[in-house]
Formats: C-alpha cells, structure tokens, sequence
C-alpha cells in the first residue's frame, strides 16, 4: 500500500481510527461486503462497521482474520501493535510528568514537506535504513530541545525496530529541519509501519490535539529482492 492509499501524513487522526480505515480499505479493494465479511468471520455487520469507523477496537483474532483473508502481510498486525501500546505509552508519559497535561503552545505549527525512503520501499529482512523527514517551522515559537519519539513498541515480530527518541535541531519560525532515524526491518517477509511524534523537552507531545499519528515509515519485507527497490 503506497503513500496515495494510506491517510495524509501530519493530518489529525488516532490509531484506533487508523486501524479501522486501512482494515475497510482491505475490504473495499478486494470488493468484499460488510455483511459477507462478518459471516465469515462470525461476528454482527455493526461490528464489523465499528471497527472499521474507529469506534470499537478490533481483537487480535478479528485482525488475523483480515490479515489471512485480504493477504496484508503483516501491516494491519503492525498498526494493532501501536494501538495495544498507546494506551501504556500515554499513562507512562503522564507519570513522567507528575500527570501533566500536554501544553497547548499559542502559534506552535509544523508542517510536513518531504520524506525519504517512500512508502511501500522493498528491503531485505533485517536491512538496516536510514529514513528522514522534512518538516518545516509554521508558527511563531521556536522548536528547542524537540525529539521525535517513536509510537508504539520499539520491535517486535513483524516490526520495524528503532530507538524510543531521535533528536530534532533547534528550528526557528520559518525555518525546515531534516531530522534522521536509524531503522531496521522486520527479519521476515512483512508489511511494517511506524509512527514517530515530536515532543518536548520534558517528553510532552507538543502537538496532542492535531497530527495524532506524526510522520511514518512503511516498509515491504522480501527475500532475495536483490536490496531496495
């Protein structure tokens, strides 16, 4: 699944909501109906509904149903994994931070420019890879002391495996910053994605009501590929 099928990046969403959306849009392609799709499995339309608008979380079975069905190789297990974690991750950042709330900064705005490392890129299994992102100043406040810090589990069966945080430039208004993380892929024949967001210096997001899943790296693992494609 390539960057014009998947959701914008730097838009506002939750991963539950992602989840939801790229499991109907396995549904749709392979022109499969609700009604059927819940047959099959088991389970009520509605459900199958709830899932794929985001208001209801799916199960790991309902998951590997997709997964087998629509031959996802592995993307749809990837995005689960992020919602499995988010939950833990906010209560662990929240703790850290004596229970604070993430600051809402008055003119603080970022905007996405470019990417390496498209989306859908063909590695070996293990390949390590460099992937960057371009994202530019839109506000008035100046980015100090700003990290990207990694959504979800760090590495995993199917995932790819970076660090938990990678540094950010001090970046005045106006001004682009190109910021670089160092990143392995799955060992295995796979579908991966990862989510990065920015957050301060005292690890708050610095954008908790917009950007909801930040910048992402999806890879397609195969053997004998002969490299990246």
């Amino acid at each position: 699944m390539g960057r014009e099928s998947l959701p914008p990046p730097l838009v506002p969403r939750q991963p539950k909501t992602v989840l939801g959306w790229t499991m109907q849009k396995f549904r749709q392609v392979n022109f499969v109906g609700v009604r059927e799709l819940a047959q099959e499995f088991g389970c009520s339309a509605s459900h199958i509904s709830r899932v794929e608008r985001g208001d209801a979380k799916p199960s790991r079975a309902l998951v590997d149903f997709y997964e087998e069905r629509f031959e996802a190789e592995g993307l749809l297990r990837s995005l689960l994994e992020v919602v499995e974690h988010s939950r833990e991750q906010k209560r662990q950042r929240e703790a850290k931070a004596g229970r604070r709330q993430p600051r809402v900064r008055a003119g603080d705005a970022t905007a996405f420019i470019s990417e390496t490392i498209p989306q859908g890129t063909q590695l070996e299994p293990g390949e390590v890879f460099i992937k960057t992102w371009t994202i530019r100043n839109v506000g008035t406040v100046a980015w100090e002391g700003r990290q990207l810090e990694r959504q979800g589990p760090l590495t995993g069966p199917g995932l790819i495996t970076s660090a938990r945080h990678y540094q950010i430039a001090d970046t005045a208004p106006g001004d682009s910053v190109s910021v670089s993380a160092i990143l392995k892929a799955p060992t295995h024949d796979a579908t991966s994605i990862a989510y990065f967001k920015m957050v301060d210096s005292e690890g708050l997001l610095c954008f908790p009501d917009e950007h909801q899943l930040g910048l992402d790296a999806l890879v397609r693992v195969a053997r004998n590929t002969g490299g990246s494609q």
